[in-house]
């Protein structure tokens, strides 16, 4: 391009900047935007307060209930301790699911518990309507704000006579749309960008900054894609329409259905063709196979007594008197090993059907830009099923170490003493902490792959049909007239 082109667009570009910016209703509309980061503000900070103090909170208490026992290990497995996912400040910047997964994990001997005290379960109102989040306001109500503005910006042209005086000029149409376009990106950008640098600056406070902004960073990426991809939609609504009340009727269609009618419908749909059995039904599975055995075949008594045999052939003993260890720490941990083996055997069955719903999800948002940029924020937030999922993985993990641990001190140290073996707080302050470890960015991004791509691919594609538009059908049409 020369600089005269050069100076053409930026002529151009500041003319629809300035007529946005005498527009009342466009400034109206960016007031109330701003009301709302506003006020999506003051709910995150209030939200993330209270969680994370409920939390170190919730953690110190249990803590401290757990060093200041007087109790044989195994007991103290049975009185057990929560463990709790973690909150930050890009899961109250996209809430995701977490509202309705759980975030307290019950660590207990011959129990895998799985997540319980979800938001949803205290707070069925509110949960209908969803939390004021930043997330919200970027995929749902800036796209209808920036429809609303693109897809009357050829059509008042149009209504008005000045695009035919354009053309006439010697603009040609590609250099109108896309002026229509970048103008309103721009416009966008200008709105929504210091709200994503505000963040950025409080995160680069937080304890967690070195993981978290790199996480934010994309997601700021992930948004302008999107903006852009629905500056042009709306632009190419309003090329094909002749008037702007049916371009405002179109964009409102396509907001309805990308945004709230299709991601609906796409779970339900996702639920029906891979339903998950019910929890009763799976706890029930879970005791048989303990009980009968994963065959059906090999009895809990059975399965002891013949590990109690194994044993004295081991070391060569006759008698459980003989052994150079407390026996009951070694059953009661080769038990909770077959249990933990059977929940994971029958949990297989749940997770596999977790996978397929989100992969379901994954293909169908190739066909929704909206579906896919949702998964993208929950997914760089931190706070969609595969997180969700890791933090119960590490949990379980936790949890599985931490009972073998006290059952092999009643194992190793329970056999000398006389009576019942105690330990005291010595010996539980020395356990270590559950420390969650947030999965590494390449791999989440790995995982949303499909998502980002079909983000780019919708985009090419709009710019490949805008081109066709400006180049066919607008020049052509006011040719004609």
């Amino acid at each position: 391009m020369d600089k005269k082109g050069f100076a053409t667009w930026q002529m151009l570009i500041k003319k629809e900047l300035l007529l946005n910016y005498r527009n009342k209703t466009v400034l109206i509309s960016a007031i109330i935007v701003w009301g709302l980061f506003i006020a999506a503000t003051v709910c995150t900070v209030l939200n993330y307060q209270i969680s994370h103090k409920q939390r170190l909170a919730a953690n110190v208490l249990f803590r401290q209930q757990w060093e200041h026992q007087q109790r044989n290990p195994h007991d103290a497995g049975h009185f057990g301790t929560y463990l709790f996912k973690p909150v930050n400040l890009l899961n109250v910047f996209d809430t995701g699911i977490n509202d309705f997964t759980g975030s307290t994990y019950r660590v207990e001997a011959h129990v895998q518990h799985e997540m319980s005290d979800s938001e949803a379960e205290n707070n069925d109102t509110a949960m209908r309507f969803g939390n004021l989040t930043f997330a919200l306001i970027l995929q749902l109500l800036i796209p209808l704000f920036l429809l609303f503005n693109t897809s009357t910006s050829i059509t008042s042209e149009k209504e008005s006579g000045t695009l035919k005086m354009l053309l006439a000029q010697g603009l040609s149409s590609r250099k109108i749309i896309w002026t229509k376009v970048w103008a309103n990106y721009l416009l966008i950008t200008a709105i929504v960008l210091p709200v994503f640098i505000l963040i950025a600056a409080v995160i680069s406070f937080s304890t967690d900054a070195v993981v978290l902004l790199p996480r934010f960073g994309w997601i700021l990426v992930t948004f302008l894609l999107y903006f852009l991809l629905i500056a042009l939609v709306g632009t190419l609504i309003s090329a094909i329409c002749s008037h702007s009340g049916k371009a405002l009727l179109m964009a409102l269609c396509f907001w309805v259905f990308t945004g709230i009618i299709f991601p609906k419908v796409i779970t339900g749909v996702a639920d029906r063709s891979y339903p998950l059995m019910s929890r009763a039904t799976f706890s029930d599975l879970v005791e048989q196979g303990y009980r009968k055995g994963l065959n059906g075949n090999d009895p809990y008594a059975a399965r002891g007594e013949r590990y109690i045999n194994s044993l004295l052939k081991k070391y060569h003993v006759d008698s459980v008197s003989a052994l150079p260890f407390n026996l009951d720490g070694l059953t009661l941990q080769y038990n909770e090993d077959y249990r933990t083996m059977a929940f994971n055997h029958y949990f297989k069955s749940v997770e596999n059907s977790f996978d397929q719903q989100q992969h379901f999800l994954s293909t169908a948002g190739i066909f929704d830009p909206f579906l896919s940029t949702k998964r993208l924020s929950m997914a760089l937030a931190g706070s969609d099923f595969y997180h969700h999922e890791q933090f119960f993985k590490q949990a379980q993990t936790y949890r599985n170490q931490l009972i073998r641990q006290l059952n092999m001190q009643l194992a190793m140290h329970g056999k000398t003493v006389k009576g019942e073996y105690i330990v005291g707080p010595k010996y539980f302050s020395q356990l270590k902490d559950f420390k969650y470890q947030l999965p590494a960015l390449k791999q989440v991004l790995n995982l949303r792959i499909t998502a980002f791509s079909s983000l780019l691919g919708w985009i090419l594609i709009l710019v490949l049909f805008l081109q066709f538009i400006a180049s066919r059908y607008l020049a052509l049409h006011y040719a004609a007239a």
